[in-house]
C-alpha cells in the first residue's frame, strides 16, 4: 500500500528551492523559483565557443556570455532558424567582409578595428 503525502508537507515545500513552484496571478513561475541560471541572461565566462556550447547548447533570446579565446561577448542569435546558435557578434572589419550577404543579414554585427601588427 503506497503511504499518503500529508497536505502540510506539500504546503510546506511549495515555492522553496528544490520544492514544487507556485504560480503568479498571471499563472507564471515567479522569477525568485526559478534557478539563477534560467533568471539571468548572463551564462558566465568561459574559456572557448566549444566550452559554452557544451555548457549551454541552448539559449534564449538576450542570453550572453564571455568567452575568453576570442576576448569578446557571444550572444544566442534565435533569428537563425533552425541554426540558431552562439554568435560572436564582435568580428573584425576583415572578418566581416568575408562573410556571405545571407550572414550579415541574419546577425547584427559589431564591427571592431582591424589588429594592428607592429
Amino acid at each position: 500500500m503506497a503511504s499518503a503525502v500529508s497536505y502540510e508537507y506539500l504546503k510546506a515545500i511549495q515555492g522553496v528551492p528544490n520544492g514544487i513552484p507556485t504560480l503568479d496571478g498571471g499563472g507564471q513561475v515567479p522569477v525568485s523559483q526559478l534557478p539563477p541560471d534560467i533568471a539571468s541572461p548572463y551564462k558566465g565566462q568561459f574559456a572557448d565557443e566549444a566550452e559554452l556550447v557544451t555548457e549551454h547548447p541552448l539559449g534564449i533570446l538576450a542570453d550572453y556570455a564571455y568567452v575568453d579565446d576570442t576576448g569578446s561577448y557571444w550572444y544566442w542569435n534565435p533569428g537563425l532558424g533552425a541554426d540558431a546558435a552562439w554568435v560572436n557578434q564582435e568580428i573584425t572589419e576583415a572578418a566581416y567582409l568575408l562573410l556571405t550577404d545571407l550572414a550579415k543579414s541574419r546577425v547584427p554585427y559589431l564591427i571592431v578595428p582591424n589588429p594592428v601588427i607592429p
